[in-house]
């Protein structure tokens, strides 16, 4: 029945995910014409009877009268709409390449660029602002000044196509591509951190789970209403019970996935009704979309990282270049990310646990581009992200450093496709001192262990799958 109930509210929040994501300035841009049309039209009015405004006789003179402003608007208004359709075709059929050379991640970041927006709003607006005019031109109107502004508007319009044409090929680069997500990871961890803070980390020792709560709905869970959970607690069970988020928002869940734990204290125990009212409360303090949001949710941007790495680096593609700026995005994410594992704020106070995914996520991330390096033995991708390691390892906080040398330590199993090269002998023995610096010394053994077997086979003629000797098919 919820999954039913909610339909409403997901088509709410398909329009308020349009309007976020891409819809607002376009939309903005065109009232904005609309509005300059209206108040030329009031300016126009001094043209009425035949009169000319003090100083712009020769305005009216170069424009010509009604039938010559009715031919010339007729003219601009044809022309703008036929050159808008042709350059937006041109130019999303150079996002679709580029998604295709890339994945799909490419078409969201295309929609999120402002300027893109603008573009998109300014033609379709200034089509709007041509046709108002030329409606307005009767025998009673004369817009002198809107034709004249309408032609100014056409001329900026045609430099703005050779502008909208370079920074859409530009934007096509992987490199622009990877930082603008790079740029929003970041920035939408300002988002986690404000839930963080509101929360607490770490479970009640000793209490008891009471009830593990399943979703009643499908979706992407891209919202929680902490205020409501608080009150509901409040009421019914104030200081005693306690809800463990089990996911992170951002996360997908499907009808009767694990949500949240009930969790009281040792010696209480809450009445059937109290138990169920507050279980109501916190599923409806979960927002539920068929979608996410790279603005405000960091998992989502890691995810499209990752994807591009994984598709440019695996034989799908073969074009390690991506997939060496993606390593590099993530090499300072994860740099950024790690002394706010130690200094992180929460609210020992609250009554919700929240876990802190997105830290973990990333190094998840560079390890996947590990992995996939193996299955195309592409060596310069395994050299960086090994030099990666050995360069985080030195500076990064404990919590970090344990899940970097843990990527190394599994990443050994995948070694044995590459031939040993010599920059990633190089980045091998610079991540097994980085390791014995920081303490993991049996992970920096297997390292000189996995290298020196590695090097043995140098000089002979080895099977590609294993690299030892063999057939060599």
């Amino acid at each position: 029945m919820k999954a039913i109930t909610s339909i409403p509210v997901r088509f709410v929040s398909a329009i308020k995910r349009s309007f976020r994501q891409f819809l607002s300035l376009p939309l903005a841009t065109v009232i904005g014409f609309a509005g300059l049309s209206v108040l030329v039209y009031l300016a126009d009015r001094s043209w009425s009877g035949g009169q000319a405004p003090h100083g712009f006789r020769w305005l009216g003179e170069l424009m010509g009268d009604r039938a010559a402003l009715g031919s010339l608007l007729a003219t601009v208004a044809s022309s703008i709409v036929t050159v808008t359709s042709i350059t937006f075709s041109l130019l999303l059929l150079a996002v679709q390449q580029g998604a295709a050379a890339l994945t799909a991640q490419v078409t969201d970041q295309f929609m999120a660029r402002k300027v893109n927006q603008f573009y998109f709003g300014y033609f379709v607006g200034l089509s709007v602002f041509v046709l108002m005019t030329l409606v307005t031109n009767t025998d009673y109107h004369r817009p002198v000044f809107a034709a004249a502004l309408s032609l100014l508007l056409t001329a900026l319009a045609l430099c703005l196509i050779i502008v909208m044409i370079y920074n859409t090929i530009d934007q096509m680069r992987p490199e622009q591509i990877i930082q603008f997500i790079h740029d929003k990871v970041l920035g939408a961890r300002g988002e986690d951190l404000k839930l963080l803070a509101a929360t607490r980390r770490a479970r009640c020792h000793g209490w008891f789970d009471v009830a593990l709560v399943r979703s009643c709905e499908k979706g992407y869970v891209v919202g929680l209403d902490l205020a409501r959970i608080e009150n509901a607690l409040e009421r019914h069970a104030r200081g005693n019970v306690e809800i463990e988020i089990l996911i992170t928002l951002g996360t997908y869940r499907a009808v009767q996935d694990p949500l949240f734990q009930v969790r009281t204290r040792p010696g209480v125990t809450l009445s059937e009704d109290a138990q169920n009212s507050i279980v109501d409360e916190v599923l409806a303090a979960f927002a539920y979309d068929d979608g996410r949001d790279l603005k405000n949710n960091t998992a989502y941007g890691l995810h499209q990282l990752s994807t591009i790495a994984w598709t440019s680096v695996s034989t799908s593609k073969s074009n390690p270049n991506p997939g060496l700026t993606v390593i590099e995005a993530l090499r300072d994410i994860i740099s950024q990310w790690s002394r706010g594992e130690v200094e992180m704020r929460d609210d020992a106070g609250s009554c919700i646990v929240y876990d802190d995914a997105a830290p973990i996520i990333a190094t998840d991330a560079l390890e996947a581009v590990i992995v996939v390096a193996s299955e195309s033995i592409q060596s310069q991708t395994l050299t960086e992200a090994v030099r990666t390691l050995a360069i985080l390892l030195r500076h990064v906080e404990t919590p970090t450093a344990g899940r970097l040398a843990d990527v190394a330590h599994r990443a050994l199993s995948s070694l044995g496709e590459h031939v040993l090269t010599r920059q990633l002998d190089i980045a091998l023995r610079d991540l097994t001192d980085a390791l014995r610096e920081r303490g993991f010394v049996t992970i920096a053994d297997a390292v000189r262990e996995a290298s020196a077997e590695l090097a043995a086979s140098l000089g002979k003629l080895n099977s590609r799958s294993t690299r030892v000797p063999g057939t060599t098919s």
